[in-house]
């Protein structure tokens, strides 16, 4: 045989034993690491502080008294007749005895602040006022909270200075009572109810020679 045929048989059969050599183990792709959940790390959110007003400090009244109580100091009539109705104490402007006519001057006038009167509560009101002097009623006024709370009222006022303010959610009244004058003085709440009539509660004070005065203008800014 002839020597290169010898090498060529030699080296096929090289190659027929390493492709029947043992098995190799197949290459494992490794395993994904698990997920590490992801952390907020943002600062929470913080809340701004509530805005609130600082409470306004009202002015005390020597001369003040609850409007509703005692007798007579609530009532019910028809306009324009004024005869007295019936009626139940839930159809007044406010509960008796919860607000009080607190009573000052200013200015040349008698002015009061219904203290604890809640007008959203109430609605649109037709507050007036008057003193009885010598024995007669003077200075008797009515003007309204809101349009149409005084209709038919035969004391509406047409003094354009007399009238109701809300300052810093109190209702005052710049009366047309001058501060010279001395006696009872009444603090009234009234209003239209749904049939039209009128119904009210009211106070009595004594006035006084040194009555507190105060600035209006200055408490409602």
């Amino acid at each position: 045989m002839k020597r290169t045929t010898l090498i060529l048989i030699l080296l096929m059969g090289a190659l027929i034993l390493a492709a029947c050599g043992g098995k190799t183990e197949p290459t494992k792709e490794k395993e994904p690491e698990p997920a590490v959940p992801a952390t907020n790390t943002a600062a929470p959110p913080t809340v701004a502080p509530t805005a609130t007003e600082e409470p306004v400090m009202l002015p005390v009244s020597m001369v003040s008294a609850p409007i509703g109580e005692g007798d007579f100091n609530t009532y019910k009539m028809e306009l324009p007749g004024m005869m007295p109705l019936d009626f139940e104490e839930s159809e007044l402007p406010a509960p008796i005895g919860s607000v009080t006519a607190n009573w000052f001057t200013s200015g040349g006038f008698y002015i009061v602040g219904y203290y604890g009167l809640d007008l959203e509560a109430s609605g649109p009101l037709c507050p007036g006022n008057s003193i009885l002097s010598g024995g007669t009623f003077q200075h008797i006024s009515n003007a309204p909270t809101g349009e149409g709370a005084c209709e038919g009222f035969p004391t509406l006022t047409t003094d354009p200075e007399v009238g109701p303010v809300v300052c810093h959610g109190t209702l005052y009244y710049r009366t047309a009572i001058t501060s010279d004058k001395q006696g009872t003085l009444f603090g009234t709440l009234e209003m239209l109810t749904p049939d039209g009539a009128l119904i009210g509660m009211t106070s009595q004070a004594e006035s006084t020679t040194d009555m507190l005065e105060i600035n209006l203008i200055e408490i409602c800014q």
